[in-house]
């Protein structure tokens, strides 16, 4: 059975842990990094479906972390949700002018995560 493959990019361990084990509760395959440089290493490699990616990365920043991954022809089409923390949503239009297609903030409210996941996977389904 097909399991969609999400690559999470989150630098806190406590957050990595938290979506890596809300991922597998909801059938999903995970990735990890903590590193922007790693990210795209193992977007490149991996192909995942979707990518969840930390903006506050520590050693890129998350719009290049985007811009390698959409200049890359491997990694293009990945589908990128934007991980902000809360204080910082007023800057949203910078996430669309960087790539992201969507956005969500820390705390992570799960019910929206969730229908973000499955609207990026339902339409990558779609489109193949």
């Amino acid at each position: 059975m097909y399991r969609p493959l999400v690559l999470v990019v989150e630098e806190h361990l406590h957050n990595l842990e938290l979506l890596n084990s809300y991922l597998k509760k909801i059938k999903i395959a995970c990735i990890c990094a903590k590193q922007g440089v790693k990210a795209i290493i193992l977007a490149q490699t991996q192909k995942p479906d979707l990518i969840l990616l930390d903006m506050m990365v520590s050693d890129l920043s998350g719009s290049q972390v985007i811009n390698y991954l959409k200049q890359d022809t491997k990694t293009a089409k990945i589908p990128i949700i934007a991980v902000l923390p809360f204080i910082l949503v007023q800057n949203q239009d910078y996430l669309f002018l960087t790539g992201a297609e969507e956005y969500i903030t820390k705390p992570y409210n799960f019910n929206y995560l969730n229908s973000l996941i499955y609207r990026h996977l339902n339409l990558l389904n779609s489109s193949s």
